[in-house]
Formats: structure tokens, C-alpha cells, sequence
């Protein structure tokens, strides 16, 4: 019996390979979906299961679902998808499932118990050389068996022999849907490349998109910052129901795909999509809307619209997807081109003007040029100029391109305060272009200004250099109001700019020419010699104190290497040109220089680097000083307190030598009075006495000098007239 049951397994395999065979030969299908079905159909059948499921995955998602038997209907997306219990559980360990008893296996089969019969259960994975790629199901014997191990045995080779076929189908479509998609890609940049109008431009891409996705009609709707829509375009729409379609764009279409940052789709068996009568009328079933980005914003819509029932794959959203970004690309690039060309416009009516500009040296000559053509560029009916005054704090008119005498009057008595005029506040808050499309309503100029000159509308650009609002012109039109295009602003505001710096240089020109008057003044007028030399030693400028301390006149040095250093005073010359090379600056160092008539002067120098505007030494700059005065004063000075100290000493001495005198001339007197005069020693005593008071004479007249004098001694010797002193001071 055992040997009989195990040739009917034999017989059995072998039968079923056959079945697996037979199956795989007829699975010649060029698409998965519809290869899928006679998958189950096969597997069913090959195990004798009431009911198969086949599922493809792809990343994160079900691809794919096929179901064949008696619970096909009740297996949908929502029982068989990647969170279901029994497919996670399969995903996780990556092998084969059977479960023969399901209350046993609740938690696996959790998902399933809900809306299908379930008495046995087989879940086997679909391998490729990249992972997991799908997974077969089997639910129920027909019989009303259970499944053995020899049924998932099949399914094991089933997988096996299937899992290629299904990837090699899959390659071929992955390949034409690659092909497509380029195919498609190009057409859209062959179409970018072809034009760069943006509404010819869009209206031709739509057409691509739509013959790309075999839809109906399509459409492109772009948004603003504000996200209204200011553009439109669309191709096999018909005219009487864009209106309401853009209505119900704006109401809805835009709010959801904002809302999801992705694809909108809407089929009409789940609502209206657009509830007008005449859109109704266009018998629209399904619309695919997504959103064209640039740099993460959303600028617009893209659609298509199928008007027989259709279920948009994940294919066909990821090629709209794909065709989406390349559109908002070329949107990108065509608003860029545009944009450069008027940048490329701009900029080369700001090189010729510039050029115009330059030229002027003076403010009336650079703002009259300004005020006539201004009209020509902007084609404005006239243009006028005003300056800031400081001092008086008000708009002050300057140049006005009207020829009208009494205009030009009225013009110039137009003085605009702030406080008093609005538009003279806007100015100085604003600080950049003032676009008043309606002057009359604005409420900015006085009624008097637009009555007279007949302004409607003007655009006001102010002169600003660094931060400060040096004036503004008014670019008015008169005869009819005026909407200023982009470009139009972008020149005033380039000229204004360029009337700024050319303002601000003429003005520092004025200083700097004013600051090299007075500087010229007060070296010409300088009590001190100023003179300057470049690193060869030649002349480059010598003032009026120069020319009278050293005796040359301007026209003797200038240009010229000139020599007025003594030569025992060469030596100092390394020491100077060291010294100031390093930028250091010497300051009254005192010597001597030579006069031109060769007498030599005591000078003070202060001597230092000239510097260009690289901040390089090209030259030094010397400061002379006469101080022969000076030196006189000092040595007349040191003479003065030689006399002094010398006085101190002889009024000191004459007081120490007058004691011991006085005590001689008193013992001389007393032994002159006790001795008779025939005593030979009373000659000698008297003698004595004599000398004595001879000495007490000098110390009298050492004693009362306040001055000091000589007198001629032997040959050119001088010696200290001491007499000549005392007889000077008693007078």
C-alpha cells in the first residue's frame, strides 16, 4: 500500500510539472497586468486552490494584484497590501508560509478573516536577484481539503520558474516605459529649445504632454505669489467651459494639490469633477492634475483630461510627474530668457548713457542732459529734475525737458517740502522707483501740479548715494495714463543711480579742488620752508619761505636735483632716507644747510614720507625751520649765567676774606698807637697796614659787582676788570 501511495505522489509531481510547464510556455504576455491573471489562473489550477492572488511589489508599494476563483471579488488592495499581517510576516522572514489551521494563526492571517473564508492558507515569495519582488497566495482546497506540504512544494517551484518570467516582463516594460519616457522628454525640450515665447512655448508643450500620456486634453494654469492664476493655456479644451474650468481650477484643483505637495486625481464616478452644465457637457471621466515646481515653490498646474473611463497607473502619474519637472524648467528658463533680454536691454541702454553722463563735469549740465532723454528711452512726454537742499531742507527744481516758457515758470517756482508735499515724504521712506500708474487719485502732488502740467501718470526715482537722497526725477506722462513695464523701471532706476555717483563725484571733485586751494594757500603762505622731492632726489615743490631761507626761487629747483647740505653734514643723509623709507618721520632734528650765497644757516627738519594711493612711498616731505635766533639767544643765555655765577662767587669770597682783614687792620692800628714811629718795626707794621686797607678797597668793590666785565690783558688776553665792574655798578 505504502509503494501504491507513493507512486500516486510520483505520478502526481510529475503531472503537475507538466501543468507548470504548459503554464510557463503560455505566459508570453508583454505587459504584467496582463500576464498576472493567467498566473493565479495557472496556480489555482495547479494545486487545485479555490481561490489564487498574485501581488508585485515595488519599494514601499503593491504594484500589482491579480485574483482568480471563488473570492476573487473579495480580494482587493485593501485585504492584500504591505501591511498586512501575512505579507509582512512573509517579507520579514523571507520564507514560504502554511497555515492548515487559521485559528491557530490569527495574528498572521489578521486582515484577512474579515471579508474572506479562510480554511487554509498558503503564502509562498516571489525572489529575484534584487530581493522579494512579489508574493503568491493560495486560499482553500476546492475539495474542501487542507493544503499539504506537497502543494507548497508546487508553489516553491511554481515561484522558482515564474519569478523569472515576471522579472523579464517586468525589464521589458521598465524598458519601453523608459523609452517613452525619453521619448517623450525629448519632444518637450526639443519644443523648449525650439521656442522661447512663453505662451507659444506652453501651449505647444501641452499638446506633447497630452499625445505623451494618450489622453484627451490637458491644460497648464500658472500661478502668482499670491497663488491666483495669471496665465492659461490649454489644447482640445473646448472655449465654453475654460471659464467655468478655471473657476473650479482656482476653487479646488489648486487647493488640493497644494494641500497634498503632489498629484490630484479625480474620476468622475467618485464625484463631479467640475459641476458647470457645460463642463458637464464635455464629458469629462478623469482628470491627473500635478503641480510644476521651481526650486520647492509651486508656480502652476499641469492636467490631462480622458474623456472614456480610465484609472491613472502609478506609471502614469510618475511620467507626469517626470514631464512636470522638465515643463517648470522650461517655464524657468523662458522667464530667465525673457528676463535677460530685458536685463540685456537695460544694460546696454545703461552703457550708452553712462557714457553720456560721464562726461559732464558740472550738476546743470548732467541734469539738463538727463531731462531730455529720459523722454527718448522711456518715450514719456516729458521729464524734470530736482536737487535736495540741506540747508533749506527742501526739493529745489532744477531741469525740466518741456519748452513751454510758461510750464518752465511754473515749473521753477515748484518747490517741494517735506511735510507740506506727500510725495516729498515717500521719497525719503521709500529711497527706490515710486510707480503712480494714477496721479490724480494718489493723493501725493498738489492739485495745482496736476491741473497745470496735466500729469496722469508719473514715476518718481530718487538720486541715492550712500543712504542720503541727493534729488529725484519725475518721468510724467500727460497725455494718457501709463502702466510702467518692469523694464521701464529698471532703466530710471539704473539712470537714477548713475546721476547719483555722477553727482556724488562732482561734488567731491569741487571739494577736493577747493581742499587743494587752501592747501596750496597755506603752504604758499607758510612762515616755514615746506619743499618735497621724489626717491631721486629731484625738486617737486618748494614754497615762498623756501625761496627766502635758502636763497633759490622756484624756477631754480623745480625738476631739478639740488645740493644744500653742507659737506660735514652728508652723513646724515643714509640715516634720513633709511629712516623715512620705513614710513617713519623724523621730526626737529637740528643741523645746518647751506644758503646759496654759502653761508650756512642753523635749521630744525622734520622730514616725512610722501604716499601715493596704493599707500607706496614716492617721495619725501621736508619741513625747514631757521633757528640761528635761536641759537644766539641760547648762547647769549649761557653767557648770562656764566656772569651770574661768577658774581655769586666774588660777592661770597669778598665776605669770607673781609673778616680776617678787619681783624688785621685792628692789630695793625693798636701796635702802630703803642709803638713810637722811630721803631724800626713801626715802617713795617705801617706797611702792613697800608696793604691791608688796600685789600679792604678790592673786597668793598668785589662786594658791590652786579656785573660782569673784562679788560685787555697781554696781547688778545682778557682779564676780569674788577675796578671797571664796581666803578659800573656804584654809578
Amino acid at each position: 500500500m505504502r509503494n501504491n501511495h507513493t507512486i500516486e505522489q510520483g505520478r502526481r509531481y510529475i503531472s503537475g510539472l507538466h501543468r507548470l510547464q504548459s503554464l510557463c510556455l503560455s505566459i508570453n504576455k508583454e505587459k504584467l497586468k496582463d500576464a498576472l491573471p493567467m498566473i493565479t489562473k495557472g496556480m489555482a489550477r495547479l494545486i487545485n486552490a479555490e481561490t489564487a492572488a498574485a501581488c508585485i511589489i515595488e519599494g514601499d508599494n503593491l504594484e500589482f494584484l491579480s485574483a482568480y476563483g471563488k473570492q476573487a471579488k473579495a480580494i482587493s488592495m485593501h485585504n492584500i497590501n504591505i501591511k498586512n499581517s501575512a505579507c509582512a510576516w512573509i517579507l520579514k522572514n523571507k520564507r514560504p508560509v502554511l497555515i492548515d489551521n487559521p485559528l491557530k494563526n490569527k495574528r498572521i492571517l489578521k486582515g484577512f478573516t474579515d471579508n474572506i473564508r479562510i480554511d487554509s492558507f498558503i503564502g509562498v515569495p516571489l525572489f529575484s536577484e534584487k530581493g522579494i519582488l512579489g508574493i503568491i497566495f493560495a486560499f482553500n482546497k476546492k475539495n474542501r481539503d487542507l493544503f499539504t506540504k506537497q502543494d507548497i512544494d508546487f508553489l516553491n517551484v511554481f515561484s522558482t520558474v515564474v519569478s523569472p518570467l515576471i522579472e523579464n516582463i517586468r525589464l521589458n516594460e521598465r524598458q519601453n516605459q523608459i523609452q517613452n519616457e525619453l521619448s517623450a522628454l525629448q519632444s518637450i525640450i526639443d519644443t523648449t529649445l525650439a521656442n522661447k515665447d512663453l505662451e507659444n512655448l506652453l501651449y505647444s508643450l501641452t499638446q506633447k504632454v497630452v499625445r505623451a500620456m494618450a489622453a484627451d486634453a490637458g491644460g497648464i494654469y500658472l500661478l502668482d505669489e499670491a497663488n491666483n492664476i495669471f496665465f492659461r493655456t490649454s489644447y482640445n479644451v473646448p472655449e465654453e467651459v475654460l471659464k467655468q474650468y478655471e473657476e473650479r481650477m482656482k476653487k479646488e484643483i489648486v487647493r488640493e494639490v497644494q494641500k497634498r505637495e503632489g498629484p490630484f486625481i479625480s474620476y468622475a464616478k467618485d464625484k463631479p469633477i467640475l459641476a458647470s452644465e457645460h463642463i458637464k457637457s464635455y464629458q469629462l471621466m478623469s482628470m491627473l492634475a500635478v503641480p510644476l515646481r521651481v526650486k520647492k515653490m509651486i508656480i502652476g498646474i499641469l492636467h490631462i483630461d480622458t474623456l472614456v473611463p480610465h484609472i491613472f497607473s502609478p506609471y502614469e502619474i510618475n511620467l507626469l510627474e517626470i514631464l512636470s519637472e522638465r515643463i517648470a524648467l522650461a517655464i524657468e528658463n523662458a522667464q530667465l530668457f525673457t528676463a535677460l533680454n530685458e536685463e540685456v536691454d537695460v544694460s546696454t541702454t545703461l552703457l550708452q548713457t553712462s557714457e553720456l553722463i560721464s562726461n559732464h563735469t558740472t550738476v546743470n549740465q548732467l541734469l539738463k542732459r538727463i531731462a531730455n532723454i529720459i523722454p527718448w528711452l522711456i518715450n514719456s512726454d516729458w521729464c524734470c529734475t530736482y536737487l535736495w537742499d540741506e540747508k533749506e531742507a527742501v526739493f529745489i527744481p532744477d531741469e525740466i525737458s518741456l519748452t513751454d516758457d510758461s510750464l518752465v515758470s511754473f515749473f521753477r517756482g515748484l518747490v517741494i517740502k517735506p511735510g507740506t508735499v506727500k510725495i516729498a515724504d515717500k521719497i525719503f521712506s521709500a529711497r527706490s522707483p515710486i510707480v503712480i500708474e494714477d496721479v490724480r487719485n494718489s493723493g501725493l502732488f498738489p492739485q495745482v501740479y496736476i491741473n497745470t502740467l496735466n500729469v496722469k501718470s508719473a514715476l518718481i526715482t530718487p538720486f541715492v548715494s550712500k543712504g542720503d537722497v541727493m534729488g529725484f526725477m519725475n518721468i510724467a506722462f500727460a497725455q494718457a495714463a501709463h502702466s510702467f513695464t518692469t523694464k521701464e523701471i529698471a532703466i530710471a532706476k539704473g539712470i537714477a543711480n548713475q546721476v547719483a555717483v555722477a553727482l556724488e563725484n562732482i561734488r567731491l571733485n569741487e571739494e577736493i579742488k577747493e581742499s587743494e586751494e587752501r592747501y596750496r594757500a597755506l603752504v604758499e603762505n607758510a612762515t616755514d620752508a615746506i619743499t618735497s622731492i621724489d626717491l631721486d632726489g629731484v625738486v617737486i615743490s618748494w614754497n615762498s619761505a623756501a625761496e627766502r631761507l635758502y636763497g633759490y626761487s622756484k624756477e631754480d629747483v623745480i625738476g631739478k636735483k639740488i645740493s644744500i647740505v653742507p659737506e660735514d653734514r652728508t652723513s646724515e643723509l643714509p640715516m634720513f632716507f633709511e629712516n623715512v623709507s620705513k614710513g617713519k618721520t623724523i621730526s626737529n632734528f637740528e643741523t645746518k644747510r647751506r644758503h646759496k650765497d654759502g653761508r650756512l644757516i642753523d635749521v630744525s627738519l622734520t622730514i616725512s614720507p610722501i604716499k601715493d594711493e596704493k599707500r607706496e612711498i614716492i617721495g619725501f616731505s621736508g619741513i625747514s625751520r631757521d633757528i640761528t635766533e635761536k641759537r644766539q639767544l641760547e648762547e647769549k643765555r649761557i653767557q648770562l649765567e656764566k656772569e651770574a655765577a661768577l658774581v655769586e662767587l666774588a660777592g661770597a669770597a669778598a665776605h669770607e676774606i673781609n673778616q680776617p682783614l678787619t681783624s688785621i687792620l685792628a692789630r695793625t692800628d693798636l701796635l702802630m698807637t703803642e709803638m713810637p714811629k722811630e721803631e724800626p718795626l713801626y715802617r713795617s707794621i705801617k706797611v702792613i697796614s697800608d696793604e691791608a686797607k688796600r685789600i679792604a678797597s678790592l673786597v668793598q668793590q668785589i662786594g658791590n659787582i652786579s656785573k660782569y666785565k673784562t679788560k685787555s690783558y697781554i696781547g688778545k688776553e682778557t682779564t676780569k676788570d674788577i675796578e671797571g665792574a664796581a666803578k659800573d655798578d656804584s654809578k
